[in-house]
């Protein structure tokens, strides 16, 4: 009787052990199921999120109007704002743009879709880079610098004119507060920008790029003012319709530059292309490879800015 009694406790302890082990290995195995079900759900909403925030930069829509004045850091993205492009830009195809008669449009000239890459800031250590990349594809692109009086910088002006590439203007400072603080001060930035490059290159600049571009909010100078200075001197400016997203924030990866790039200029039959070639620009450099092959596997003609272009030209700003 005894050993009967022992038997039935022994099996009822048993029974529940058993039990409690099933119990855990139910909760081991199910549990982390659950996690990864709840993990994966989350991370889907995150990259969501994510794909939003970046279509939202590919379309130019940068926060914040800062009073950026950084030489090095070229934030002409950050100063341009763009809703959208049919609101706030003008695509190439719809600018009236008078040039004399005898000069070619590039839209009559070269077949297919025209893409026209544009530096930023420089030059630097990276415009070299940029120039020995595009030599490999056999192309030409458009430099907007600012003025650096160093020896390295002469040769890098010297450099993009011998190689046929489009020296182009940028600003003679690149800070913001001095360039826009008054109309005499504006000017006299372009023309000690523009007299310098004619010294050391023997050509005279006809190109420009407003720092922050012609929709900036910063200058205290009504743009249009501005513009028809630039019309009296014979300098045509150029904004972009492609941002390569290249000083969106301190690092932007290669990839993503590349592929704001590659899906900016799908379905446009001219895109002039937002980039920079700062010192600390190096993954722009990086990401030129995939660019260029890129156009080069889809038939799109790289080109520079010459007599031929037709301008992008943002909305402008006169609220100041």
């Amino acid at each position: 009787m005894d050993n009967r009694v022992g038997y039935v406790v022994y099996h009822r302890k048993y029974s529940r052990l058993q039990k409690f082990i099933m119990a855990i290995a139910v909760v081991f195995i199910i549990l982390p199921s659950v996690l990864c079900v709840i993990l994966f759900d989350r991370m889907n909403k995150m990259q969501s999120r994510i794909d939003e925030l970046a279509a939202a930069g590919r379309q130019g829509s940068v926060a914040g109007q800062a009073e950026a004045e950084d030489e090095d850091d070229g934030m002409d993205g950050a100063l341009y704002n763009e809703s959208d492009d049919t609101q706030a830009l003008k695509d190439a195809s719809d600018i009236k743009y008078s040039r004399p008669s005898d000069i070619v449009r590039d839209e009559d000239r070269y077949h297919g879709a025209r893409v026209y890459l544009t530096f930023d800031d420089g030059p630097s250590d990276n415009t070299d880079a940029i120039l020995d990349k595009l030599g490999e594809y056999g192309v030409k692109a458009t430099f907007f610098v600012v003025m650096k009086e160093d020896e390295k910088s002469v040769e890098r002006y010297k450099r993009i004119v011998n190689e046929g590439h489009t020296l182009a203007m940028h600003s003679a400072s690149h800070v913001y507060s001095q360039i826009y603080s008054s109309y005499d001060a504006y000017t006299e930035d372009v023309n000690q920008l523009r007299s310098y490059l004619k010294s050391v290159t023997g050509v005279t600049p006809v190109y420009y790029r407003f720092p922050g571009g012609s929709s900036n909010t910063v200058s205290s100078v009504p743009m249009s003012e501005c513009i028809e200075y630039l019309d009296s001197q014979g300098i045509i400016y150029y904004d972009w319709n492609v941002a390569s997203g290249d000083t969106d924030r301190a690092y932007v990866s290669s990839l993503t530059i590349a592929d704001n790039v590659i899906r900016g200029v799908e379905g446009k039959q001219s895109s002039v292309v937002l980039m920079h070639d700062t010192n600390k620009k190096t993954t722009t450099v990086d990401a030129l490879d995939s660019i260029l092959k890129y156009m080069s596997d889809t038939g799109k003609n790289v080109l520079p800015i010459t007599e031929g272009t037709t301008p992008v030209h943002h909305r402008i700003s006169d609220a100041k």
